[in-house]
């Protein structure tokens, strides 16, 4: 489970930045407030897998902390959106990219509860409290990029 664990540490520490520039782009739109709130759930999300891990003595080990870290800063440059604009496709993309992400996370905290019933040091209710947060991201998302799809790819009137 160690390899598991240490494989969503990583993304964690990617989605943390892409949450993070994405709070960035948003910033001065009528959304800034909800990106805002999901990139502090996404930090908080990330804290309580570092204590999971703890708990279950699956801490990511020192030689795999570059790697994570070489990830969180390759996130920070954004590859689908290096402009980290919300317009057009790479803005699009950039929420696709962030519900995928989001619903890794929701799978994790998942696995962890059906394990729990075999692994006693993992808590049922808290993976029940990440998996319904989790959930209500991907909800936030969805709606964010439904509700702002048409400025972004709609095709521009004719003239």
């Amino acid at each position: 489970m160690s390899a598991y664990l240490h494989s969503h540490l990583t993304a964690a520490s990617a989605g943390e930045r892409l949450f993070e520039q994405a709070a960035k782009s948003w910033r001065d739109t009528a959304h800034a407030g909800e990106v805002g709130r999901l990139a502090a759930e996404v930090s908080e999300d990330k804290r309580a897998l570092e204590e999971v891990c703890e708990q279950l003595h699956s801490s990511m080990p020192a030689y795999k902390k570059p790697i994570a870290w070489a990830g969180a800063q390759i996130a920070a440059l954004d590859p689908l959106n290096p402009l980290h604009s919300i317009e057009g496709a790479k803005g699009q993309l950039e929420v696709e990219s962030l519900i995928s992400a989001v619903t890794g996370k929701l799978l994790l905290w998942k696995t962890l509860q059906v394990l729990s019933s075999e692994d006693k040091r993992i808590d049922p209710e808290r993976m029940e409290r990440l998996s319904s947060r989790a959930a209500a991201q991907i909800l936030t998302l969805e709606t964010l990029l439904l509700d702002t799809c048409r400025t972004r790819l709609a095709p521009a009137p004719k003239p």
